[in-house]
């Protein structure tokens, strides 16, 4: 749990988190053993739309269970119209950058599926990080039965229809749901009969409430949306905005390159290459994630670099605007009145 404290050789690990009841309890698990300090989670969603790979729950859901668990979350965006090639050197970046962070250990909360878990090694091969399993070859049956017992709340949000029909989707994953279950159909769904999303498990400091709202079905599978719910049992009525230069990997790239090199020409299609995109490719991915071009936000990120030397520096007006890229004052000045609304020397004087 937070502030446990931990051996001196105990594993810093970050555990691949879908939101679903096998992570939340291999989080259990991992916080309970002393060999692991659990320091993040990492998550596969999907680079169009946001959604989580596999039941298309949106990533700001997972961002707050993360909240909620007090680990930082980071996103791996996946292209899945791209070969399987490219999906798994995707992949093997994104674990990769976890040894930035510090990392030596990854862990999934696979059960029992010899093929998933084969491809959780291939894709972590060249990482250099030790991979765990905390739940592998626990008793389906059992193992689904002590979540239950534990308290642990839970909606089906994804249901594979070649083993389950569609109206299963958006119930209640409880013992009525399990007792249920057609024969041949995993108790926890470890063949991908279906898919959950947790609201509380053992250790969370409250419940992330949801709802579900309206139902699809797409080729084999039935989705439910998952809606927020209510307020927190803590009280709070919101969740602080998701930054997510923080939580995607390829942006968070991209924000460091820019911060580090604010004073050259950063063209669009040099920073692609960043984010190892096309430059068509990355113009989308952008603007989806940010809200706007990657020209619009250079250029507010410039301003608000421009506007904290501004406050903390004495430098000449000159000098910052050369600082943050802008290689002519007048162009400076132009640029700051058009984001701040008024001159730089006037912002300095209003900041004193």
């Amino acid at each position: 749990m937070a502030g446990q404290p931990f051996p001196w050789n105990a594993k810093p690990t970050w555990l691949c988190w879908s939101g679903g009841k096998d992570s939340a309890w291999a989080l259990r698990e991992l916080r309970a053993d002393p060999s692991y300090d659990v320091r993040g989670l990492i998550a596969l969603v999907n680079e169009k739309n946001g959604r989580v790979i596999l039941h298309g729950v949106r990533h700001t859901l997972l961002q707050r269970q993360a909240e909620v668990v007090g680990l930082p979350l980071r996103f791996i965006p996946l292209d899945w119209t791209a070969s399987a090639t490219e999906r798994n050197a995707a992949l093997a970046r994104g674990f990769g950058e976890l040894q930035g962070r510090g990392a030596t250990c990854v862990a999934f909360g696979d059960l029992f599926s010899v093929k998933d878990r084969d491809r959780r090694l291939l894709v972590t091969a060249d990482s250099g990080l030790e991979v765990a399993f905390p739940l592998w070859n626990r008793d389906t049956r059992v193992l689904s039965a002590q979540m239950m017992e534990a308290g642990l709340s839970a909606w089906v949000c994804c249901v594979d229809t070649d083993f389950l029909p569609a109206d299963h989707v958006g119930r209640r994953f409880d013992s009525a749901f399990v007792a249920a279950l057609p024969a041949g159909v995993d108790p926890c769904g470890g063949n991908d009969e279906f898919h959950t999303f947790v609201e509380w498990a053992p250790g969370w400091s409250r419940r992330v409430r949801v709802a579900p709202d309206g139902s699809i079905e797409v080729y084999n599978f039935a989705f439910v949306e998952m809606e927020r719910a209510g307020r927190e049992e803590d009280g709070s009525s919101s969740v602080p905005r998701l930054d997510v230069f923080n939580h995607f990997a390829r942006l968070d790239r991209v924000r460091r390159y820019v911060d580090d090199h604010l004073a050259d020409d950063l063209r669009p299609d040099a920073i692609a290459r960043i984010a190892a995109m096309s430059p068509s490719g990355f113009s989308r991915y952008f603007r989806q994630h940010v809200g706007m071009t990657f020209t619009a936000w250079l250029a507010h990120h410039r301003i608000e670099h421009a506007c904290r030397l501004l406050r903390e520096t004495n430098f000449a007006v000159a000098r910052i605007g050369e600082a943050v890229g802008y290689h002519s004052e007048r162009a400076f000045r132009r640029a700051f009145h058009e984001h701040v609304g008024c001159s730089p020397r006037q912002y300095r004087k209003d900041s004193m």
